[in-house]
C-alpha cells in the first residue's frame, strides 16, 4: 500500500513538472498531450517491468539483474559516498583495457555500471522500489522524444499529428525505451545531441547552453554504448560540411561517408586496438553462441572487405524485415513486423516524393545515421526478440524522416 502511495505522489508530481518546465512547454506540445504521452511511457515502462518479473523472465532479465546491484550500491551511497564515486572511475582489471571489446573490459563495464549508479542515486528517493525508479528515469527519457519533436516542429510546421506519432507512439520505441534500462536514456542522448547540434550552427554562434548539454549528451552516449558515439558522430561532421556548403549537401555526406568506411578497413593496419572489422565478427559471434528460440540461422563471416561486403544483404534483411511473417512466435512478435512494413512502405513513398526535393542537413544526419545503426544491428545481431529491442532506438528519427518527406510541407526559411 505504501508503494502505492508513493508511487501516485512521484507520478502527480513529475505530471506537473513537465507542464512547467520551459523546455517541454515551449515544444508546441499542449499541456495536455504532454502529461497523456508521459503517462503512456510511464505505463509502458510498468508494463515492460511486469513482463519481465514473470517467473520465466525475471532470472534473465537485465533490468531486475541491474536493480537488484543498484540496490546494494545505494547502501554504500548512503555509508560511502566518496568510495561509490571513486569506484566509478576504477578499473578492476590488471592490463589495459580495450575500448571495444565485450568481456573483461572497464570500457565494456561502463555501460551497466552508469545504470547502476544511476539508479543507486534514484533509489535514494524512491526507498529502493522498482516500480517507483520508473517514473524517475522516464521523466529523464522524456526528453529525448521532446527534443526531436520540438526541432522537426520548428522546421517542419503543419505536422504536428504526424510527428507526435512518428517520434512518440512507435510501440517497440515505447516498449523498450520506458522500461528501466539504458535504451531510453539512450535514445535521449541522441536526440538531444542532435537538438543542440543543429540549434548550434543554426544560430551561427557557439551558445554555451547548447555546447554544454551537446557534451553532456556524447558523453552519455559513450557510457551506455560507445559504439553509438562512433557511429553517430560522421553524421555530425557532414552535417556540419553542409551548412557550411549548402549546395553540395550529398557530396558532404557521401564524401565523409566514404571516408569513414575507409578508416574502418584501414585503421586495423595503423593501430590493432581499433580493429573494428573484428569487432563485428565478435559482436556477431557473441550472439551465435546464445541460445534462444528465435535465432537467426545466417553464415557467419570474417573480417576482409569481400566477407563483409557478401553478409550486406542478410544484414539488410534483419535489420529491416526481421521477425518474418512465418517466424512470428508470439504476440509480441506481431507489434514488430507490422512496424517494418510501416518502416518500408514509408521508406518507398519517402524515395519517390524524395526525387522532386532539395536535400535537408538535419534530415540527411538522421538518415545517414539510423542506417549506419540499423545496419550495425543487422552484422552482430542474430536473434529476432533482440533486434527488435536494438532497432528501438532508431526507429522514430527514421520514421520522422520518412513522415517529413512524404507530407512536404512548408519549410522555415532558415532552414538548410
Amino acid at each position: 500500500m505504501l508503494t502505492i502511495l508513493i508511487f501516485c505522489g512521484y507520478l502527480f508530481f513529475f505530471c506537473w513538472l513537465v507542464t512547467r518546465l520551459r523546455f517541454f512547454t515551449n515544444s508546441g506540445i499542449s499541456r495536455q498531450w504532454l502529461i497523456i504521452l508521459f503517462l503512456i511511457k510511464v505505463a509502458a515502462g510498468v508494463a515492460y517491468g511486469f513482463f519481465y518479473s514473470r517467473p520465466q523472465y525475471i532470472e534473465g532479465s537485465d533490468s531486475f539483474h541491474l536493480f537488484s546491484l543498484s540496490c546494494k550500491e545505494t547502501d554504500w551511497l548512503l555509508q560511502n559516498p566518496s568510495a561509490f564515486l571513486r569506484d566509478f572511475f576504477t578499473s578492476g582489471y590488471e592490463e589495459k583495457s580495450n575500448l571495444f571489446i565485450s568481456k573483461n573490459s572497464f570500457w565494456n563495464d561502463l555501460k551497466d555500471n552508469t545504470i547502476i549508479k544511476l539508479m543507486a542515486v534514484v533509489n535514494v528517493f524512491t526507498g529502493k522500489r522498482y516500480f517507483v525508479d520508473i517514473i524517475f528515469f522516464n521523466f529523464l527519457f522524456f526528453f529525448g522524444p521532446v527534443a526531436l519533436f520540438k526541432l522537426l516542429n520548428h522546421l517542419y510546421p503543419g505536422k504536428k499529428l504526424w510527428l507526435l506519432c512518428s517520434v512518440f507512439l512507435i510501440p517497440s520505441y515505447v516498449f523498450w525505451c520506458s522500461g528501466l534500462h539504458k535504451d531510453g536514456l539512450i535514445f535521449s542522448s541522441i536526440s538531444l545531441a542532435v537538438y543542440c547540434f543543429y540549434l548550434m550552427n543554426e544560430g551561427k554562434k557557439l551558445r554555451v547552453k547548447y555546447a554544454a548539454v551537446l557534451l553532456l549528451s556524447m558523453a552519455a552516449l559513450f557510457l551506455l554504448r560507445n559504439f553509438l558515439l562512433f557511429l553517430l558522430l560522421p553524421s555530425l561532421v557532414a552535417c556540419f560540411l553542409s551548412f557550411r556548403f549548402p549546395s553540395k549537401k550529398w557530396i558532404s555526406f557521401i564524401i565523409v561517408y566514404g571516408v569513414a568506411l575507409l578508416l574502418f578497413f584501414l585503421f586495423p593496419h595503423i593501430d590493432i586496438a581499433f580493429n573494428f572489422p573484428q569487432y563485428l565478427v565478435g559482436k556477431q559471434e557473441e550472439f551465435r553462441q546464445l541460445a534462444g528460440n528465435s535465432a537467426i540461422d545466417v553464415p557467419a563471416f570474417n573480417t576482409s572487405f569481400l566477407s563483409i561486403c557478401s553478409f550486406l544483404p542478410y544484414a539488410l534483411d534483419i535489420a529491416f524485415l526481421r521477425p518474418h511473417l512465418n517466424e512470428l512466435k508470439g504476440v509480441a512478435y506481431y507489434p514488430a513486423a507490422l512496424e517494418n512494413l510501416i518502416i518500408v512502405l514509408l521508406m518507398i513513398a519517402a524515395f519517390i516524393k524524395s526525387r522532386k526535393q532539395k536535400a535537408s542537413s538535419l534530415l540527411l544526419a538522421l538518415l545517414f545515421f539510423s542506417g549506419s545503426v540499423l545496419l550495425m544491428t543487422g552484422y552482430t545481431v542474430t536473434f529476432s526478440a533482440a533486434v527488435m529491442r536494438y532497432k528501438s532506438i532508431v526507429l522514430p528519427l527514421l520514421a520522422s524522416v520518412f513522415v517529413v518527406v512524404i507530407k512536404n510541407g512548408s519549410i522555415k526559411r532558415n532552414q538548410v
